[in-house]
């Protein structure tokens, strides 16, 4: 085997690791089990955190579960892509993230006004 076959080898084993830790995070995320790691959470104090209304958590871990769920695939496209060398999967991983990214956006937007409708009924 020559050099570059080795680090394509290693890169499908880091690659396809990542994966793996971003599926287990997805479906953890799934069992509204563990930490949530979306921005919401991450950035509320932990005051915040406990008085945080359970709609809302339950938000939190779908975002982060259809997030992490479109991460891990595409990194597992990117794993195969270094194993078979097929293009066409670079181009698919691309137009994934793409597509991450937009989701991310229109979540952002609707998750915004949830919580304000949210937090005008508490009032």
């Amino acid at each position: 085997m020559d050099a570059e076959r080795i680090v394509l080898i290693i890169m499908s084993v880091i690659f396809g690791t990542a994966a793996v830790f971003c599926f287990l995070i997805a479906y953890r995320h799934h069992k509204e089990r563990g930490f949530i790691l979306t921005n919401k959470w991450l950035y509320a104090s932990k005051k915040e955190r406990e008085a945080m209304d359970s709609r809302i958590k339950k938000v939190e871990y779908r975002v982060g579960r259809n997030i992490f769920s479109m991460i891990g695939a595409i990194i597992s496209i990117f794993a195969i892509y270094f194993q078979l060398g097929f293009s066409l999967l670079l181009h698919i991983g691309y137009v994934l993230m793409v597509l991450v990214v937009i989701y991310a956006i229109r979540q952002w937007i609707v998750n915004g006004r949830l919580y304000k409708s949210i937090e005008g009924e508490k009032r």
